[in-house]
């Protein structure tokens, strides 16, 4: 990876593509993230902490005030933070407002974080997911955007809408504690309400529809599926807990292979079939949990490192 590229990166003087460029590069192996944390580690942050940043911008000098960039990133390694000004993310703001400033959070497979946003709402982001959220919120709305799956615990405000913005759907709440799973690459979505109360809205059409607490909701095919919320241990993941409940080992190695983004081959069909119920530490990794299901299941493992690949006979 070019040198250069990674400093501009941490100074966040890089395009949207620059930006995918480098999180592709960082998720692709662990040495990776260990280089940049130690370029990092060179290049002063002080800046971060500024209460000023004199920022140039189509050759007029402007100051714009910079908050805390993170008031908490909790017990998780390699979380890339960055901070982009990137105003056509997110619709534009009035005239009379300055325009927003943004960050990036992303956070690679097998990790998670924990932050909190400028009005103080909660958010657990789990592995391989990115969120984009502005320094401040406007005073009409607060919004996000979010590639991955992440679960929010709203700071009530009637006056000032959440609005979770994903590929497929946006999540609007007042105040409420929900999880949403909405990776780009994956083709379903999923919505899961806790407490509170959203409105989900399809993008590209008109269809709308309010969940209640308890309730879960898949996309497919355009339609709402609704259904109970049955498993609350699901959500252990923002606790670094991933828990599988009579799940069959197609769902649980589908998990594993988005969770640690690598991909499993099992050659015995019958296998998916079987089901299995269990919690595992995410930290321990993926190779603890293929040693514990072996306990309890006839098979073989082979990872291949370079392909990223795990073959089960």
């Amino acid at each position: 990876m070019n040198k250069d590229l990674l400093e501009r990166y941490i100074e966040g003087n890089v395009t949207p593509e620059e930006v995918e460029t480098v999180v592709d590069w960082l998720d692709a192996d662990e040495k990776h993230v260990k280089e940049f944390m130690s370029l990092h580690k060179l290049y002063d942050i002080s800046i971060l902490n500024q209460p000023i940043l004199q920022q140039e911008k189509t050759g007029n000098s402007r100051l714009v005030q910079l908050r805390r960039i993170v008031n908490e990133i909790a017990k998780v390694a390699a979380v890339i933070l960055v901070v982009l000004g990137i105003e056509s993310l997110f619709e534009k703001e009035e005239p009379t407002e300055a325009p927003l400033l943004f960050q990036t959070l992303y956070v690679p497979s097998g990790q998670r974080a924990e932050l909190i946003l400028p009005d103080s709402t909660r958010v657990w982001v789990n592995a391989h997911s990115r969120i984009v959220y502005p320094v401040t919120f406007s005073k009409n709305y607060r919004q996000v955007e979010l590639d991955g799956e992440a679960y929010f615990d709203v700071k009530h405000d009637e006056t000032s809408p959440f609005i979770v913005k994903t590929e497929k759907m946006d999540v609007k709440v007042l105040g409420t504690e929900f999880n949403v799973s909405a990776y780009s690459k994956n083709p379903e979505f999923k919505v899961a309400l806790l407490k509170g109360c959203v409105e989900l809205e399809s993008l590209g059409s008109s269809l709308k529809y309010k969940m209640k607490p308890g309730e879960q909701i898949r996309l497919k095919e355009g339609k709402y599926i609704s259904s109970d919320i049955k498993d609350m241990d699901y959500f252990k993941w923002k606790e670094g807990v991933l828990c599988f409940n009579n799940q069959t080992i197609s769902e649980i190695m589908d998990e594993l292979s988005s969770y640690f983004d690598i991909e499993i081959n099992v050659m015995d069909r019958a296998f998916l079939k079987q089901r299995y119920s269990g919690k595992f530490r995410i930290k321990d990794g993926i190779e603890h949990v293929l040693k514990v299901l072996q306990l309890e299941h006839n098979f073989s493992y082979i990872k291949d490192n370079e392909l990223n690949k795990i073959t089960i006979k």
